[in-house]
């Protein structure tokens, strides 16, 4: 009976099911991403047969630490220790790749064990590279091919695989070759550690970290700090794709109380044969439940699918995994049956309430209360308007306007919290009368962007630029703070002038901090207090609040003492530019460009627009905009067809009362727009809602501070336009191809 009560509905079961199925898709997909992500950063910062590492104390994650190379030789001396391999890692922006990642390692280091050769040999020399497997197919490249990396060209003798994509989708150079490539002379990322035995594992850790203060050293497969952040990928993925899968249970929902509604006489009927209430809630939720494993099952298959047509873009397939556990697939499954049965709770129960005798009453055409003729009130409804019409059945309307209003505000929280960080960093860019900014050229992200001091002291001498200022950003892990920026300036240079001090004063000296309005707040630090970062002491001098929220969240140093906390000395991550005449940034900036090809110059207002972390942003949010809008479509078209199941006998008389069909698809895209603008309305309430109850949780409000503008509620509002046309047009279409005589006689 569940089967034959689904059949009868085809194609309104398909599209709940296939809107569950998407649900669970986004489900897997983005937690595959996710997972790869986190798999990818911490698999990077694995050292291979060792026991112990070695990095920067304090470092928001190993792969911001930087330690001295002369340390390495130290290590070598305790008592202990075994063996001891220095590593740097280095992320390049490719044409075809934003994250590359390259592995310098020692040759001879017993770290290239982690990587397995499947084709050619070791290094032996300088300027050679071994290539990961995805790289290789990406790239189209072989062993004896030559590979261009940051300015210079490597033979390729060997490809390799670690089992880890974003590993696999880069590179390893010698150790001396990273060092150059990436300007960081006599320094390392992390040092791996082996020891002659398990028991030396402690006693080596305890005399490394009291013989150099701002180092920090972790056992292999000891829970650190980076995995915290790491976690924020992981659930990253899931809770967006939970929001895809709500919405398609709220589609289930809806589609389960019109299946109760239009069968009401047929309820009524099984009531007075003797079915108990219990009898029809079981009935209910079977159906449900069958249509959601439908829509699991499609769902898992969809979202491998995924995942598989994901990992032939070349930019995309190193930061996927691999693969996901059964178990995972399982709770995903799991997932949507628990939509299934939450969604028909309520519709089970109603059920369960219809008195026998009042649904036997209960007229036909689905559920409408016609008889054979349309009722005063329904043709009033339908030709007076759609919003009439849509009120007619309030519970499905509710429910459609909530499971696309969930999508919309999502949506609407997304581009609140992207255009804020945007508009911060754009705010940053052009802060200090800045007119330019430089990044390092090639560079994944901001935070791996380094440039030498001596290039700002060239640019000051062009005669079109007036002055340069300095900045560093460093990351170190404070308290539960999960992000905090250090940003290094130099008081003698313009930039520092946009800082507005609230309390106290700018720092003057070495050992002085200012926080951050938000900073001082969630470290709970006042002036004169002391905060410690990397083993050292600094004095909290002055609370500055400058209205852009990475700055406010943060705090301000020094430029040398910055430079001493990252241990990046003569080095910068930023240049702000100030020229003579600003009107000729747009005409300076690529002339600039071309005479410093390590930089990448553009104008400060428009940096957001080439940096690759922001362009890599607008892509994942474009392409989380899409799928919302596709889950949003079904539930849209769901709802519409099932308007016109319910009302054919209305469109039958009113066929026959000389509609044409023109009229009748307008009828019904009319309805299913208003439908869908009305949702953008509550949709939008709802994101910003979202947005708001961010300021519960300080260390993250501090940073996610969201912006909304007319634009983005236009915005909104035409894709609600469009996807009210596109989820209506079949429904429409279905509409106005029934035949007046066929829908007078549907019961």
């Amino acid at each position: 009976m569940l089967i034959k009560n689904l059949w009868r509905r085809r194609t309104r079961t398909l599209l709940t099911a296939l809107g569950v199925a998407i649900g669970v898709a986004a489900v897997i997909a983005l937690t595959a991403f996710g997972e790869g992500m986190a798999d990818g950063f911490q698999g990077v910062m694995a050292a291979s047969e060792a026991d112990l590492t070695v990095g920067q104390k304090d470092a928001m994650m190993l792969l911001f630490s930087s330690v001295d190379a002369e340390v390495g030789s130290e290590l070598k001396q305790i008592p202990g220790v075994h063996a001891v391999a220095g590593t740097i890692v280095g992320f390049v922006q490719m044409t075809d790749a934003p994250y590359f990642v390259v592995m310098g390692e020692d040759p001879r280091g017993f770290a290239m064990a982690r990587y397995r050769l499947i084709a050619g040999g070791p290094i032996t020399g300088r300027y050679q590279m071994l290539l990961g497997h995805i790289a290789a197919r990406n790239f189209g490249k072989t062993v004896g091919d030559t590979f261009h990396l940051a300015g210079s060209r490597y033979r390729i003798v060997g490809i390799y695989e670690t089992g880890v994509s974003m590993e696999d989708g880069g590179g390893v150079i010698g150790l001396r070759d990273a060092q150059s490539a990436f300007e960081k002379r006599d320094k390392v990322t992390f040092f791996a550690v082996q020891v002659e035995g398990a028991d030396q594992a402690e006693p080596v850790r305890a005399v490394i970290e009291a013989r150099w203060d701002g180092l920090a050293v972790t056992r292999t497969g000891e829970a650190t700090r980076s995995d915290e952040f790491l976690d924020l990928y992981r659930s990253m993925g899931l809770y967006i794709g939970l929001f895809a899968a709500l919405i398609g249970g709220l589609g289930m929902m809806n589609t389960t109380l019109m299946s109760v509604m239009e069968r009401t006489r047929e309820i009524g009927v099984f009531r007075a044969l003797g079915w108990s209430r219990l009898r029809v809630v079981r009935m209910i939720l079977g159906e449900s439940l069958l249509l959601a494993g439908l829509g699991g099952l499609l769902g898992i298959g969809l979202g491998l699918g995924l995942i598989r047509l994901a990992q032939t873009v070349p930019a995309v397939e190193p930061l996927l995994a691999d693969q996901l556990s059964p178990t995972f697939l399982l709770q995903a499954f799991g997932l949507a049956l628990i939509l299934g049965l939450v969604g028909s709770l309520y519709p089970a129960w109603r059920a369960a309430q219809l008195a026998p005798i009042e649904a036997m009453r209960y007229e036909g055409g689905a559920g409408g209360g016609m008889g054979r003729w349309a009722s005063w009130w329904s043709r009033r409804a339908i030709t007076r308007g759609p919003l009439r019409a849509l009120l007619r059945r309030p519970a499905r309307t509710g429910l459609t306007v909530v499971g696309i209003g969930l999508g919309v505000g999502f949506v609407v929280a997304m581009m609140g919290l992207v255009d804020g960080m945007l508009a911060s960093f754009t705010s940053l860019a052009g802060a200090g009368q800045a007119d330019l900014i430089a990044e390092q050229a090639g560079a994944s992200d901001i935070s791996f962007s380094e440039i030498d001091e001596r290039v700002a002291v060239r640019l000051r001498s062009r005669p079109e630029v007036k002055a340069v200022s300095r900045i560093l950003l460093a990351f170190p892990a404070v308290g539960d703070v999960p992000i905090f920026f250090i940003f290094g300036l130099d008081p003698q240079e313009p930039y520092i002038q946009h800082y507005r001090v609230r309390e106290g004063r700018l720092p003057l000296r070495t050992g002085e901090i200012a926080l951050g309005r938000f900073g001082a707040e969630n470290l709970e630090k006042g002036i004169g207090d002391t905060l410690r970062l990397s083993g050292t002491s600094y004095t909290v001098v002055g609370i500055y609040e400058n209205g852009s929220s990475y700055e406010d969240a943060g705090g301000l140093m020094l430029l040398k003492d910055t430079q001493e906390l990252a241990n990046k000395p003569r080095k910068v991550s930023l240049l702000a530019i100030q020229l003579e005449d600003p009107a000729r940034a747009t005409e300076l900036a690529p002339a600039l460009e071309a005479l410093y090809p390590e930089l990448m110059i553009t104008r400060a207002e428009g940096f957001t627009e080439r940096a690759q972390d922001f362009q890599t942003t607008r892509v994942a949010f474009n392409t989380l905009i899409g799928l919302t809008m596709v889950v949003g479509g079904v539930v849209m078209t769901n709802a519409m067809l099932m308007s016109v199941f319910e009302r054919t006998q209305e469109i039958g008389v009113l066929r026959a009362l000389g509609w044409r069909r023109r009229r009748v698809i307008g009828m019904v895209l009319a309805e299913s727009i208003v439908l869908a603008v009305f949702s953008a309305g509550v949709g939008s309430l709802i994101g910003v809602g979202l947005n708001w109850s961010l300021r519960f949780v300080p260390a993250y409000s501090s940073l996610l501070t969201p912006l909304y503008t007319p634009w983005t509620f236009v915005q909104v509002l035409g894709m609600a336009a469009g996807l009210g046309s596109l989820g209506g047009l079949y429904p429409a279409w279905r509409a106005a191809s029934l035949q007046p005589i066929e829908a007078l006689r549907y019961e």
